[in-house]
């Protein structure tokens, strides 16, 4: 009885060994070089290994490689209709005699939901297959080299485009042992790839404006399925957030019922019909439907938008919501989100090292009258409010010439970008004591921590506004963008407004002695200060120098970084000068000036790496628009002519989102009434054009939004989150106004 139990027991024993040593052989697998016959690829947020799947092949063969490829957590790519938004990869071949096409196949697609948009495309783990050829001529047992070049988008909340190269060889010759690994992964990556079936397909009508699609299923069990999707290959064919409903026919066949987007036309239709079971697995299959009998209309409500259900009237209506600052109000709200703009603005990385000098400036004259206190503060505040109200000068003269400028315009310009990052270095190193700025130790530094007075607190003043230029604070832009939109006394109260609200803590220091009072005693705690404030400076110039990059190249920024060196060196020198250097006084201030002197001639190579004028790439979006040019738009400008610019691009979820809900049936009646020409600038690739225009109105990325108005006024940059009713009163302003 015993040995009867112990036999029955050993069976399972042993099974579970095996069973053990199978999955640790497995892992090993997985874990073995795929191939060594391959390469990888990888950027900031993929990870891709190219695998060939033969050893060896002969001349005139077919390979077929595997391009495995890893997404970081939260990161997703585009299947070859992205959807909604997005872009689809590309795979470029070269071989030894030159470009190649190859046969990619596309894994199953997965839907990604951005509401109100859906995109296809996948995340996670992904392998494509290719199959390549193996020229005829190629000398066999000599390896075949191949340089394949990926570009993607890969996309969370933003969207970036990424690409990477690498070379790898098809062995051709003699054949070798197979790995298991690799087939492994081939066997796997084709299991992930939609099953071409030659099931008949149909499309039809549906009720209510719908599209029908009817598949004769064969070898399916449609009593097990719990949901059905199918992805066209063509881009406009459904409305992809619409959800898909099906039904198992009375003939046992799937029926689709789907939202169409435009026209259906009497033509066949691929795709991916994606089947889920009640248990949750996915299976894809690659069908072609024939198209209707004859052509099915885009439903009624095509040409609107996605929005709100009350959106239909408000766009027949031509009803226009108050922006923020129309009315009565509007001025004094402008002014409002001025100061509380400036206000926040203190906070801001650019400006809080000089805040925090002030600080100690002010703790340092705790004991001082109230009549300093007061001068101070005022002379603190008016270098603020001068420099604001010169910037805003310069803008209203700008404006008058026809410029599109708005804040931090100065910044567009790498010699302007460039003599920031000197001004900068030169402020943190006296703040790291390499030097001080006066003849004396009583009168050092008057210009950064305000010792010398009322003329040091106006300089820092205006080194709060200078360092303040590349930053932007909530209720900034929205107020500014006002400003740029009124006349001069406007223009000129809402930047003041903006300043006086930087300068406002420190001004009601000065005119509160019980607020002054709660800063802390003078002592060594304002030296170690004063030099720790010395590295945000230095992290903003930087900032700068990699700002100065991408205007300029390389080139400008090895130029402006040797500079910072001969600064540095001069700094040193007069440092030395100041601390009672005996002999060689002469030959260190004239080393000094000579470094001064290298240090502003390095400015002009700085410009020298600016990219010439490209092509340009842009097409139209749609059939309203017409593509954008810089003649073109100058040409138009140079008329007078109202101008709707809009910089978009296909990855662009903002865009698509903006698309649907903004500009709709009452923007374009507000196209046509206002006689506003309609330019659309892609960005889909890149394009030298379009990013010159996305610089200039100091914008990274797209989409932006410009109304140029009648005449040779000022141009406007509206929101990125627009609302139809936005963008048509944007349109009415702008066709009558005249610069």
């Amino acid at each position: 009885m015993n040995c009867a139990t112990h036999d029955k027991r050993s069976g399972p024993a042993i099974g579970s060994v095996w069973r053990t040593v199978a999955a640790v052989l497995g892992l090993a697998l997985l874990a073995a070089p795929a191939s060594a016959a391959g390469a990888r690829i990888v950027t900031d947020h993929i990870s891709t290994e190219i695998i060939v799947g033969s050893s060896a092949v002969a001349p005139g063969d077919t390979v077929e490689i595997a391009i495995d490829q890893t997404v970081a957590d939260g990161w997703h790519t585009y299947w070859e209709n992205p959807g909604d938004s997005g872009a689809p990869t590309l795979f470029g071949w070269t071989l030894p005699s030159g470009p190649q096409d190859a046969v990619v196949q596309w894994p199953t697609p997965e839907r990604l939901p951005y509401p109100p948009l859906v995109n296809f495309g996948y995340s996670g783990r992904t392998t494509y297959l290719a199959t390549l050829t193996v020229p005829d001529d190629w000398p066999a047992g000599q390896p075949l080299p191949v340089d394949l070049t990926i570009d993607w988008l890969v996309c969370a909340d933003i969207c970036i485009p990424e690409s990477g190269s690498a070379r790898f060889e098809i062995p051709t010759g003699a054949t070798s042992a197979p790995d298991s690994a690799v087939a492994f992964t081939f066997l796997s990556a084709r299991r992930a790839m939609p099953a071409a079936v030659d099931w008949p397909a149909r499309l039809g009508h549906a009720p209510v404006d719908g599209l029908a699609l009817d598949v004769d299923t064969s070898g399916v069990d449609l009593a097990a399925l719990d949901d059905a999707f199918f992805f066209p290959l063509a881009p406009d064919l459904i409305d992809n957030s619409a959800e898909q409903s099906f039904h198992i026919r009375d003939d046992g066949g799937l029926g689709l019922t789907m939202r169409p987007r435009g026209v259906t036309r009497a033509e066949p239709v691929d795709g991916v019909l994606v089947l889920t079971d009640t248990a949750g697995r996915r299976t894809g299959y690659a069908l072609s439907a024939d198209g209707p009998e004859s052509e099915i209309p885009a439903p009624a409500a095509a040409g609107g938008a996605t929005a709100g259900p009350d959106g239909g009237a408000r766009a027949a209506s031509g009803a226009v919501a108050a922006s923020a600052f129309d009315g009565a109000g509007g001025f004094l709200r402008a002014v409002l989100f001025a100061l509380v703009g400036g206000l926040i603005l203190n906070l801001m990385p650019c400006v809080f090292p000089v805040l925090a000098l002030k600080a100690v400036a002010f703790a340092g004259h705790s004991h001082a009258s109230a009549r300093e206190r007061v001068g101070q503060g005022a002379a603190y505040t008016a270098g603020i409010l001068v420099s604001f109200l010169l910037l805003a000068g310069a803008l209203i003269a700008l404006k008058a010439g026809g410029s599109a400028v708005g804040w931090g315009f100065q910044l567009q310009q790498p010699l302007v970008v460039a003599v920031l990052v000197y001004v900068l270095v030169l402020i943190g190193l006296n703040l790291s004591g390499l030097y001080e700025i006066g003849l004396g130790m009583t009168r050092a530094g008057g210009l950064v921590h305000g010792s010398s007075g009322v003329s040091g607190s106006f300089m820092t003043g205006v080194l709060a506004a200078v360092v303040a230029t590349p930053c932007t604070a909530p209720f900034m832009a929205v107020a500014i963008g006002y400003a740029l939109t009124q006349g001069t006394g406007v223009t000129l109260a809402v930047f003041a407004a903006l300043g006086l609200g930087l300068a406002l803590p420190f001004l009601v220091i000065s005119l509160v002695p019980s607020v002054g009072r709660l800063l802390p005693s003078p002592g060594m705690w304002m030296v170690r200060l004063r030099q720790i404030l010395a590295f945000p400076l230095y992290a903003t110039a930087a900032w700068l120098v990699w700002v100065l990059t991408q205007q300029a190249g390389v080139d400008a920024m090895f130029a402006v970084l040797v500079g910072c060196v001969l600064l540095a060196f001069a700094a040193w020198l007069t440092g030395l000068r100041q601390g009672g250097l005996q002999r060689g006084r002469r030959v260190a201030a004239l080393a000094a000036v000579v470094g001064l002197i290298g240090a502003v001639a390095l400015l002009s190579p700085s410009l020298a790496g600016v990219p010439a004028t490209g092509g340009t790439g842009s097409i139209a979006a749609d059939a309203d628009a017409e593509p954008f040019t810089p003649a073109r738009l100058e040409a138009l400008r140079a008329d007078g002519k109202p101008v709707f610019l809009n910089i978009t691009a296909a990855w662009c979820i903002t865009c698509k989102v903006n698309e649907k809900v903004a500009f709709r049936g009452g923007f374009r009646d507000a196209l046509a009434r206002n006689g506003v020409t309609y330019m659309t600038a892609d960005w889909t690739l890149r394009d030298p054009d379009i990013t010159r225009y996305l610089e200039r109105f100091e914008r990274a990325g797209v989409p932006l939004y410009v109304m140029f108005p009648k005449g040779k006024g000022e141009a406007t940059v509206l929101p990125q989150i627009l609302t139809e009713e936005m963008v048509v009163r944007a349109l009415d302003r702008a066709a009558g106004e005249a610069g």
